[in-house]
């Protein structure tokens, strides 16, 4: 059966936003509160591992039952060790056989919406062909770079968005992978990832402090859809279609 690892990275660092993890949203007195009150509706507290240099940080592991990794303050310093080391260096210490990687900084991700994730993760990487799982939402939009255009014409050939080529967005809310496979490229996607389409709401990240207003404005739509309120198909006796396996010991 599936054996995963929920990881969530948190460090006291951060060169946009000042102590970031540690903004308040919705009803948590912070991000990574927020972040793991909806986790523990879909997987075992003790399958999430909250990644962590900082004591401070890491005590908020307790309330939620999830577990502890004291990373390595050399793998939280801004911009000293390289990503991929980063990512490597705490997948190394997380005793599990699949990998999703969950940040704080996207708040907007409902526990349903992980929930269809690991469920795709299940059919389409552990029981199919893909190699990883990628959050993704479709990228209908225009786009440039210093040399021109990019995926349209701007001529009066000009293409209409609907029929823009099919480009995705990368959310930054959800990466999952084989952990095996995670430390042999030192990053947590493999050559063939499965794009997972997610709402909107969940591609909001909190890099600049827009962003994160951004993201409180839209809380409101979040409690209107009700999309906290998410109950395990276990609670309901129905068949669970992630099927976690043994934890490790």
């Amino acid at each position: 059966m599936l054996d995963l690892a929920v990881v969530v990275p948190a460090r006291r660092s951060s060169s946009r936003i000042a102590e970031k993890c540690l903004l308040p949203f919705g009803n948590e007195a912070s991000l990574i509160e927020w972040k793991l009150s909806q986790l523990v509706k879909v997987i075992e507290p003790s399958r999430i591992y909250l990644s962590s240099e900082d004591e401070e940080f890491l005590d908020l592991a307790k309330r939620f039952g999830v577990s502890r990794h004291h990373r390595a303050m050399y793998l939280s310093l801004d911009h000293i060790a390289p990503f991929n080391e980063v990512i490597a260096g705490i997948v190394r210490e997380i005793p599990h056989e699949h990998i999703a990687w969950a940040t704080v900084v996207c708040p907007l991700m409902s526990p349903q919406e992980y929930h269809e994730a690991f469920s795709a993760y299940r059919a389409q990487v552990f029981d199919g062909a893909r190699d990883s799982l990628l959050g993704v939402v479709p990228a209908k939009d225009y786009y440039w770079s210093r040399a021109g255009a990019l995926n349209y014409e701007a001529t009066r050939n000009h293409t209409i968005s609907q029929n823009l080529p099919e480009w995705f967005k990368v959310t930054n809310s959800l990466y999952m992978a084989p952990r095996a496979q995670i430390l042999e490229r030192e990053y947590f996607l493999g050559p063939d990832p499965l794009l997972h389409p997610l709402s909107k709401m969940a591609s909001v990240d909190i890099d600049e402090i827009e962003d994160y207003e951004i993201a409180s404005a839209l809380y409101s739509l979040y409690c209107e859809k009700k999309l906290h309120d998410f109950t395990p198909p276990w609670e309901h006796d129905e068949e669970d279609p992630i099927a976690f396996g043994s934890l490790a010991s």
